[in-house]
């Protein structure tokens, strides 16, 4: 993604790029994409268009932060409260409450920036802000993999590691395949209800076994 010319060490360079950050969202979502210039995001934050530079080369970095901040809230504050929703469901609540929350924070980068989400999409997955992962297998054997061993406990090793695998992976494929092709779709219900029975078939040992 779009990185900084350089990161903010003090507190007032610090509240500066805060400040640009918070612009930038304000300004995608009460102006839309277009609205944001450098110098509309100078207007707004009441930064110094040189200040701006001084930080970031361009609007798309300023771009890139402000996705980056969001992720990070996400993943501070709306995780933490889906592991409250899911604990105790079946696995067919737990699951559409998984994908309702993916499907969520999508759907809110793709309004914000639709262009930047799909372009950027492989580094945009939350999962990656919750902990200190180096890839997105490490992520999916720390976050997916307890989850299958939970609900399926009858799947073989290798079954499990590619259920978990398909569960993170390509269920953000699809959402993302659908926002460009069809983004209307994505906010039906029927959508989510069709994720559901793929992500529910991934974790069925019968029909694993029947497809195999």
């Amino acid at each position: 993604m779009p990185a900084p010319r350089k990161l903010p060490a003090q507190s007032r360079s610090r509240s500066l790029v805060a400040a640009l950050i918070e612009a930038c969202i304000k300004l995608l979502e009460q102006e839309g994409a277009d609205a944001l210039t450098v110098h509309r995001l100078s207007e707004v934050s009441g930064v110094a268009v040189g200040s701006i530079y001084q930080y970031f080369p361009n609007v798309e970095a300023v771009l890139g932060e402000a996705f980056e901040h969001i992720l990070r809230e996400e993943a501070a504050v709306a995780v933490p409260a889906l592991r409250e929703r899911v604990a105790g469901l079946p696995l067919a609540g737990a699951v559409r409450e998984i994908l309702r929350g993916m499907v969520g924070t999508e759907l809110r980068l793709y309004r914000l920036h639709r262009d930047f989400h799909l372009k950027y999409h492989p580094e945009l997955q939350m999962g990656m802000r919750i902990g200190p992962y180096a890839s997105s297998r490490e992520f999916v054997d720390d976050a997916w993999r307890p989850f299958v061993a939970l609900y399926a406990p009858k799947l073989d090793e290798a079954d499990a590691e590619m259920s978990a695998y398909m569960l993170c992976m390509a269920m953000r494929a699809i959402i993302r395949s659908t926002l460009e092709d069809a983004p209307e779709r994505v906010e039906q219900d029927a959508f989510l209800r069709s994720l559901v029975a793929m992500a529910l078939g991934m974790l069925d040992p019968e029909r694993i076994d029947a497809a195999g």
